[in-house]
């Protein structure tokens, strides 16, 4: 069995922007090559007053966490600039510095860009699954705004709302209320939430229609840095 090394929050609640939506990031640093833990021995960390969030929890060793730091990956500069420490028996994160340049932002934009390309044909062929799709596009869109983020903002923004926040290109070409939609679609699905009230494939693929060109202008924009 593993041993905690230590336990993070991060995401809306470690940035101060939690809302209804939000459920409880949670990094746990456990020894390598030893596996992890019991949850509960995770969940003994989280002070009462977030107890009631519904917690989602990230599992990595050390060891891969120093690489994804000298990796300059996106998610070591998430946990830079977030993560809060809840537990530990060593400043892991602290420990680890600043992580090295991201580099790989036009490469994950295509990355996510090669998934979304898919949806009008599953639309055709499968319409009864318009939930799925719209959901999946608002992962694909906020990864893909989080990613640009970090070239084209101050700093890397790994807020749900980044689509709304970039600079230095066109203004996102959806409304902020098709947005929430998709984001509902996405976590009905993934948290067992309501879902929302039902709407054609049509409105799917509309403003998948939008977002293809404007995607593929930020994709070039970022290939310029």
């Amino acid at each position: 069995m593993g041993e905690v090394l230590g336990v993070y929050i991060f995401g809306s609640v470690a940035r101060g922007d939690r809302d209804e939506r939000s459920d409880l990031d949670l990094l746990a640093v456990v020894s390598d090559g030893r596996g992890k833990v019991d949850d509960r021995e995770v969940y003994a960390h989280v002070p009462r007053q977030l107890s009631g969030l519904e917690p989602s929890i990230s599992w990595y060793g050390r060891r891969r966490l120093g690489e994804m730091f000298k990796n300059g990956e996106l998610f070591g500069w998430h946990l830079y600039h977030e993560a809060v420490p809840l537990f530990e028996i060593q400043p892991v994160i602290q420990s680890l510095g600043e992580p090295s340049a991201y580099q790989d932002a036009a490469a994950d934009v295509e990355s996510f860009e090669n998934i979304l390309s898919r949806i009008p044909v599953q639309l055709q062929a499968s319409p009864e699954n318009a939930f799925y799709e719209l959901g999946l596009l608002y992962v694909c869109l906020r990864n893909i705004c989080m990613a640009a983020s970090s070239k084209l903002c101050d700093r890397p923004d790994f807020s749900r709302y980044s689509p709304f926040r970039l600079s230095g290109v066109s203004v996102v070409p959806l409304s902020q209320s098709e947005y929430d939609l998709a984001m509902s679609c996405r976590m009905a699905g993934q948290r067992g939430l309501i879902p929302p009230a039902p709407f054609p494939p049509s409105m799917v693929a509309d403003i998948y229609g939008r977002l293809e060109p404007w995607i593929a202008e930020l994709r070039l924009r970022l290939e310029e840095h």
